[in-house]
């Protein structure tokens, strides 16, 4: 099993929060046993790395304590990264591109993280860091897109019929998304021969429209605090089968896009399963 754990979910692993000893024991076991993997975000690591107002024996235990459960060696890219890769990758050649980090960045995340955890979290390093805050201007990146994509759609219907249902307001909806995104990357010729309902089969691209639909259906708009809990989603449908979250709002508006072999799962729920 492949599953994808957002940052709060690792915090409450290290905080045992909704979960025991006994829990994580399961974990390792799984994992050790090659049952379990969990891929890892760069998002997570800036998350915790450059946690703000934080002492520097947390940094390094939090980062020690998620390293010990998922690897950095092969690190997810930033999220808008992901998408406009995966767009580009499919008007070129008809397939989602590879969702890993190059070489490059990956060592450079993978040499800071040696030196923070030699130091104890007391040095950073400047490569490390800069790489991190650029993941996090992709944040920004990424919070700036969902906004424009619900600014494409007509909302939910206030009054809606009995056959009205977010299934079939995605099916209306997300081509017309897909296009735009094509657009925006200057693709949409390309993607438009290929099939604007192959761009819409890659994960991360039916992700990403999925959520901004989900959120337009419940009449609510995309905010600064989605970003981070959407932008793991997205990561979490290119890499795993299993989004662990165990926040109940972000869980409920990502049950209900339709993808194919995903599931969106809290923590206990998840644990039982490896009881």
């Amino acid at each position: 099993m492949i599953a994808y754990l957002d940052t709060n979910t690792f915090d409450h692993l290290y905080k045992k929060i909704g979960c025991t000893s006994a829990d994580i024991a399961n974990l390792r076991k799984a994992i050790y046993g090659r049952q379990l993997s969990f891929p890892l975000s760069i998002h997570t690591l800036e998350e915790f790395v450059l946690a703000p107002g934080v002492r520097p024996e947390w940094r390094v235990a939090h980062v020690k304590f998620t390293l010990s459960l998922a690897s950095f060696r092969r690190l997810v890219k930033p999220c808008a990264q992901l998408v406009a890769d995966d767009v580009r990758a499919y008007a070129a050649r008809g397939e989602a591109e590879r969702p890993y980090l190059g070489t490059d960045i990956q060592n450079i995340i993978s040499s800071g993280i040696a030196e923070l955890v030699e130091t104890d979290g007391e040095d950073l390093d400047d490569e490390m860091v800069a790489a991190l805050q650029e993941s996090r201007n992709h944040k920004r990146t990424f919070l700036q897109g969902m906004t424009a994509t619900q600014d494409e759609v007509e909302p939910a219907r206030d009054s809606p019929s009995q056959d009205w249902n977010f299934n079939r307001y995605f099916a209306e909806t997300a081509p017309l998304l897909a296009e735009r995104f094509a657009q925006s990357l200057g693709v949409s010729d390309a993607c438009a021969q290929r099939g604007i309902d192959g761009l819409l089969n890659l994960k991360s691209v039916r992700m990403s429209i999925g959520a901004a639909l989900s959120l337009a259906f419940e009449g609510e708009a995309v905010q600064i605090g989605d970003s981070p809990d959407l932008q793991h989603a997205v990561s979490a449908a290119a890499v795993s089968e299993t989004f662990v979250s165990d926040d109940p709002r972000i869980r409920k508006l990502l049950s209900r896009i339709p993808l194919d072999s995903f599931e969106v799962v809290d923590l206990p729920g998840f644990l039982k399963r490896l009881a």
